[in-house]
């Protein structure tokens, strides 16, 4: 019997799913979505949380893979990881092509 032992792109795939498990992480990652990106006190502003718990979501989602983020001053700037959408969007599409016989 062959053990199943995960992939690097599995172990990153995981870490995204994590990351997506909560809704509101979901709705940011869906308003960041819209271009040309957006600033961490646009998305405080558009789900009336405090900054703070926020900031922690746009971590999570960062340490996943799936926003990208630049610093400026005080401004905090985030957009999609392209790359990482396609990897998940694949998995998630050869999984959903797999069928029981």
């Amino acid at each position: 019997m062959d053990l199943i032992q995960p992939s690097d792109d599995e172990r990153r795939i995981a870490a995204m799913c994590r990351a997506l498990s909560h809704p509101l992480r979901v709705g940011i990652v869906r308003f960041v979505a819209a271009p040309p990106g957006s600033i961490c006190n646009q998305i405080v502003l558009r789900t009336n949380r405090a900054q703070s718990t926020i900031s922690e979501h746009l971590r999570i989602l960062v340490a996943a893979g799936l926003l990208e983020c630049e610093h400026e001053g005080q401004v905090s700037a985030y957009w999609l990881a392209p790359e990482a959408l396609e990897l998940l969007r694949n998995a998630l599409a050869d999984i959903s092509l797999r069928r029981r016989p």
